[in-house]
């Protein structure tokens, strides 16, 4: 928590150093929701605060503190089949969610630039969450090798994760200094979400998950201030 909280302070720190120039900063407040690319099981949301300062003809730098979710669901079993009906199987429910801090490149296009690409990356912590694992084999008939468990896998999550992302943002006028302000996210995770996937788990089996990092896609929509 200790890192987490100087980690915070220092991104405030950063946001006052682009607002104490307020020529060509803008400052949006965002929230939405999103779905994994694989293996979603809910909608997450999503939201946090971002800062940009133009430098140069279109382009500028900006950072962004951001909390998303994550709402993970891996049902393998025998023969193709879901939902704890295969004669063996592994089904794997992660809900999670991190803090991200990304340092973010912003380039506006068209008149106005009202229209604006960003690209970014940097690193989430993990702020809480729950996984569960059900296993079984029951394709042993009568035999003694037949098992049916479930425990819970929380301990799996990891604590820091790495992402990087791209996205845009429509900026429509509202009056004065204030914009309503579209985002449309992709992000994509460097290191899995939870061990249990790993090729090297304790309790790995045939039908274990993937390494579980989903890319993710979120919509958002917030309220932007700029000084230009």
């Amino acid at each position: 928590m200790k890192s987490i909280a100087l980690l915070f302070f220092l991104t405030v720190c950063s946001f006052l150093g682009f607002a104490q120039d307020g020529s060509n900063t803008i400052i949006t407040l965002y929230g939405g929701g999103g779905l994994a690319t694989s293996n979603n099981y809910d909608v997450a949301i999503s939201g946090g605060i971002a800062f940009h300062k133009g430098l140069v003809y279109r382009t500028g730098i900006g950072v962004a503190l951001f909390y998303q979710g994550y709402s993970i669901l891996s049902d393998k079993e025998a023969y193709g089949v879901t939902g704890g009906t295969g004669n063996a199987g592994m089904v794997v429910y992660n809900k999670s969610s991190y803090v991200f801090v990304c340092p973010r490149f912003y380039h506006g296009i068209g008149k106005g630039e009202t229209f604006k690409f960003f690209l970014g990356g940097g690193v989430g912590f993990n702020m809480g969450g729950t996984e569960t694992m059900r296993k079984w084999d029951k394709s042993h008939g009568a035999s003694v090798g037949n098992y049916d468990s479930t425990i819970t896998t929380t301990a799996n999550i990891n604590k820091m994760v790495f992402r990087v992302g791209f996205g845009f943002e429509e900026h429509i006028h509202l009056g004065g200094k204030w914009w309503m302000t579209v985002i449309e996210d992709f992000g994509f995770l460097g290191n899995p979400i939870s061990k249990t996937g790993d090729v090297d788990y304790a309790s790995r089996t045939f039908y274990s998950p993937a390494p579980m990092k989903p890319g993710y896609i979120s919509l958002q929509l917030g309220i932007t201030h700029s000084k230009f």
